[in-house]
């Protein structure tokens, strides 16, 4: 049967202190609420409502039946992706995640130095890659993956100025992005404050012209951070309501603003490379980054049925995201396995053979592999993830 999750909010300096209260149906208390977690990742879990029961937990005890025999064997018996609401009022940090491999390899150095998984100098809380996907419910701004390396380079000749010759001559050289990441991010402070400096005194000058006004845009939340270089060799995207982005492993990306669903695999895995007071391990950033530009994947919905659009995602089998516009009419949501339902919009009601949930704005129920022909009704706006794997 269907069960109502409980779903934890994560409060981050960068988040909206009003949209997830609103979304909610409850009255802001004045701090920013960033992400609200849909899943059974251990960082965040959502609470079975009415069992206590952890969603890790309820899907531990009966793998084959709330996962499905094929889910449960290719994800070791638990559940593969974490869906989000994203709720951004300030730009986050300039970040990237890993590979399987890669995350394993961290998490088993970090596990060795003896870090613990609460420390904020950790970057491997578990041993999952992290591919994401954002669905913008309203304007959506992000930098996602490298710029061409020689519009990089005509823009620092703009500045004029000789402490950028060198990035320059780096840029239009074999492999120049990657020489010139790393060559940033080794510089000692004093030089890089001094370079930062320069470029900001640069983006005022041109702050209508592209790349300088996303770093004149940043500086005034991120002043003198040394991720301001390395914003301005990304590209931005705006993103209007019902677009979509996907992020693989290795993709240099930042959210800048809006309000977004973000469907993922199950991790927590970040490493940072600026914009941020929180812990950058450079090295470890250089180890994953991927140097190709325009890294970042737009995704194209398709329609499945009246009232359903997939985002679909090739070579991914962790999640598959699906919008619902919901009307009085039953609607059946494609795909097969556990599915999570979450409704971003009006109220919905979730019928099985024996059961009916209602579910408001903001409210998600899980659906166990068991339970494969359900009926959606509105009013209302959900989005509904399953694995991919039929």
């Amino acid at each position: 049967m269907a069960v109502l999750l409980q779903n934890p909010v994560r409060s981050y300096a960068w988040g909206s202190p009003t949209v997830i209260p609103e979304l909610l149906g409850q009255e802001p208390d004045g701090q920013p609420q960033a992400e609200l977690w849909v899943g059974a990742h251990p960082g965040s879990p959502s609470i079975v409502a009415g069992d206590g029961r952890t969603l890790g937990e309820y899907v531990a005890a009966a793998p084959a039946g709330t996962l499905g025999p094929a889910v449960a064997e290719r994800f070791g018996g638990t559940l593969p992706y974490l869906l989000k609401i994203l709720a951004i009022e300030r730009p986050l940090s300039i970040q990237a995640h890993p590979t399987i491999e890669q995350a394993i390899e961290g998490y088993h150095a970090e596990e060795q130095a003896g870090v613990p998984l609460s420390s904020p100098k950790r970057s491997y809380r578990d041993r999952n890659h992290k591919p994401e996907m954002v669905v913008a419910l309203t304007e959506f701004e992000a930098l996602l993956g490298f710029r061409e390396p020689a519009e990089v380079a005509a823009a620092l000749d703009r500045i004029g100025r000789p402490e950028f010759t060198e990035a320059t001559t780096m840029l239009r050289a074999d492999d120049g992005l990657r020489v010139l990441v790393s060559h940033w991010l080794a510089l000692p402070e004093a030089e890089a404050d001094a370079l930062v400096a320069t470029l900001t005194e640069a983006a005022v000058r041109h702050r209508d012209d592209d790349p300088f006004s996303v770093v004149n845009e940043l500086a005034e939340v991120y002043p003198g951070d040394r991720g301001l270089l390395l914003a301005f060799l990304l590209r931005p995207v705006r993103l209007t309501p019902g677009q979509a982005a996907f992020v693989a492993a290795g993709v240099p990306h930042a959210y800048l603003s809006g309000v977004a669903v973000e469907p993922q695999a199950s991790s927590d895995n970040t490493l940072r490379a600026g914009l941020t007071p929180k812990h950058v391990d450079a090295a470890e950033l250089q180890r994953i980054l991927k140097y190709e530009p325009d890294g970042g994947l737009l995704v194209e919905p398709r329609a499945l049925q009246p009232g359903e659009q997939l985002y679909p995602v090739p070579g991914l089998d962790e999640f598959r995201l699906s919008k619902l516009d919901l009307t009085g009419a039953p609607l059946r949501p494609s795909g097969a396995g556990p599915r999570v339902v979450l409704v971003v919009d009006g109220t919905a009601t979730l019928r099985s053979a024996d059961q009916e949930v209602e579910l408001p704005s903001g409210h998600a129920a899980f659906v166990p592999a068991s339970e494969p022909d359900i009926a959606l009704t509105g009013p209302a706006t959900a989005f509904t993830v399953t694995p991919d794997i039929e």
